[in-house]
């Protein structure tokens, strides 16, 4: 989203974390915010929009391994497969009744 204001700089939300400044500018300008407009814009809820433009702040997310990562190589050695398989499950033929 693209907004254009009538003082010196212009203001471009591309993400969810740019809408801190973007509620210091408005209040500054005296403006009120389209909640609606910008969750269309950015595709998200407008609760989002309000939750982040009251100062949420997400946890970062740690990437962990998992406890059968190092047991990887010994399992597959032994079963003998590199890859996972998925089940394969036949659905049921109801039409003969």
């Amino acid at each position: 989203m693209y907004i254009k204001l009538n003082i010196e700089t212009d203001f471009e939300i591309k993400s969810l974390s740019d809408l801190g400044k973007f509620k210091q500018v408005m209040e500054q300008l005296k403006m009120k915010i389209n909640k609606s407009e910008l969750a269309r814009e950015l595709g998200v809820d407008r609760r989002t929009i309000d939750k982040y433009l009251n100062g949420f702040i997400p946890k970062r997310t740690r990437k962990k391994a998992s406890m059968l990562d190092e047991y990887y190589g010994v399992a597959s050695g032994k079963c003998g497969f590199t890859t996972l398989r998925k089940s394969k499950y036949k659905k049921p033929n109801f039409s003969v009744l």
